[in-house]
């Protein structure tokens, strides 16, 4: 699983935030349930004036405290700058960034969490000590599209911001 690199410009989100944390995998719990919630209460559908016409989604890792573990995880969408933010929704704005961006491996819906979740955890654990690249930035994030769709072949597109690593002399 080899990344492409891309520079994503700054970008604006109105959407929705759960707070969580990655101790005993908590969060591998509560954002699926968030997705679910979102998902059964259509709440996609109540973002105003999206960017993209093709109801992009995304699902964001930001403040991360490694302290304590704890982060917040945002679903939304693209919005113009300074976009109105009706009740009950954020918004977030973020830097531009370079990224490694994976795509997970196609799965049917009784997998497409886990394919996720594998992932993820294949970009820690694998790709990271082996690829010259250091964690860089404090967004990552997952962009859905029509290729999530359906039931069968879903897949998704993961951001992580990367640098080349440093070699210390």
């Amino acid at each position: 699983m080899q990344p492409k690199l891309v520079t994503k410009s700054a970008f604006h989100i109105r959407g929705y935030e759960l707070k969580t944390k990655n101790e005993d995998s908590q969060n591998n719990k509560d954002i699926p349930e968030f997705w679910k919630q979102y998902m059964q209460n259509r709440l996609g559908s109540k973002i105003p004036n999206p960017i993209n016409e093709n109801d992009e989604e995304l699902g964001i890792c930001t403040d991360f405290n490694p302290e304590t573990g704890e982060f917040v995880y945002v679903i939304g969408m693209e919005v113009k700058k300074g976009a109105r933010v009706p009740e009950g929704m954020i918004y977030r704005n973020f830097l531009g960034l370079e990224s490694a961006v994976f795509i997970t491996p196609k799965s049917n819906e009784g997998l497409f969490t886990s394919s996720i979740q594998s992932t993820w955890n294949y970009i820690f654990t694998k790709w990271f000590p082996q690829s010259g690249y250091e964690h860089y930035g404090s967004v990552e994030f997952e962009l859905y599209d029509k290729r999530c769709y359906g039931s069968e072949n879903k897949e998704i597109d993961i951001y992580i911001p990367v640098k080349k690593q440093t070699i210390k002399a």
